[in-house]
Order: C-alpha cells, then structure tokens, then sequence
C-alpha cells in the first residue's frame, strides 16, 4: 500500500500538506482502485486518483466551498492571454482538470479499465 512518504516523493509540491490529510485522501483512493485488477499499477494508480482528489480540495478550500472553474484568459496591464478550454464531458471529466487525474486516466487505459458503472 503507498504510504505518505511514497506520496511526497512523486509530488512534492504537496510537501506543505498534512500528512494527516495525505493518508485520508490515499485511503479514499484505495478504497476506488482494485488491487487485483491494477495489479503491478496498483500503487501509481492510487497515487495518482489520491493527488487529483487532494488538488480538487485543496482548490475547494481556497475558493471557499465554490466549484472549480478554469480560466480561459487572463489579462494584466496590456499583456492578455486566453486559453483553449478543453470540453469535459462523460463520466471521467473532472479527471480532466488536473494533472494528476490526467495521468490516472493514462493508467487505467493501461490496466485496460474503461468506465465503471456501479
């Protein structure tokens, strides 16, 4: 099972977050992920599912609550950028709006796991 110490050593810009918070969010993550259908991906894909669901609240908790929304563009002083929004439509989405849930994604393809329905 991927400890905390294994969770900060593939995405130390989590560093600063509890590892209190970091456990909760790995055990939310193993409790989604199949051991014996992941198989030897088992612990890349609970890392991966554990840093997106702790991105996602993280980004709750500084916008207080408010759905996450990406930005199209961005304008300072005279300089104005805008960005190609990807459509994030189906059931896999949100694993769209981090990197962290693109590269889960990458994985489950991998274990050959399409959409699960419940």
């Amino acid at each position: 099972m991927p400890t905390i110490e294994d969770f900060r050593e593939r995405y130390p810009e989590f560093k600063e977050v509890d590892g209190f918070r970091i456990d909760l969010f790995l055990l939310d993550a193993q409790q989604e992920i199949s051991q014996a259908r992941w198989g030897r991906l088992f612990e890349r894909g609970v890392l991966a599912l554990a840093a997106h669901l702790l991105r996602l609240s993280l980004w709750t908790e500084k916008g207080k609550g408010e759905a996450n929304r990406s930005t199209a563009s961005e304008t300072a002083g005279e300089l104005s950028v805008s960005y190609a929004m990807p459509t994030l439509t189906g059931t896999d989405a949100d694993y769209q709006l981090t990197a962290y849930g693109q590269e889960y994604l990458r994985l489950r393809r991998l274990v050959g796991i399409g959409v699960m329905v419940a």
